[in-house]
């Protein structure tokens, strides 16, 4: 079942620092629901590796809520997360915020 904003428990936070470069990605702020269309396009940075972030958004995970009970299991399934000890497995936009760094350097969301 797709997620919808109005179902995604951070969808403020995470349109605030969205990092796809695709302008017509109809999963903007759904971050979960971003990977999986990217992932499965076979694009495993989910069109985010090269993205600058702004530094202002850099205090926005002390804000976003932690958990995914809508949809934890589902992203486990997709998940292609190459960090075997990443805490945030299942919840993407957190795992987005964390490894999303703001020189566009790096693992972005936890992918190669």
């Amino acid at each position: 079942m797709t997620t919808t904003p109005d179902q995604c428990v951070n969808y403020e936070i995470n349109l605030a620092m969205c990092p796809c470069q695709s302008e017509t990605c109809s999963n903007r702020g759904i971050c979960c629901e971003c990977i999986q269309s990217h992932a499965a396009k076979g694009g495993q940075t989910a069109c985010m590796r090269g993205t600058k972030r702004d530094p202002g958004t850099m205090g926005l995970a002390s804000e976003a809520a932690t958990v995914c009970d809508a949809n934890f299991e589902r992203n486990l399934e997709f998940c292609v997360c190459t960090y075997d000890p990443c805490s945030r497995r299942g919840v993407c936009c957190n795992c987005v915020r964390n490894h999303f760094t703001t020189d566009g350097s790096g693992r972005v969301a936890c992918m190669r």
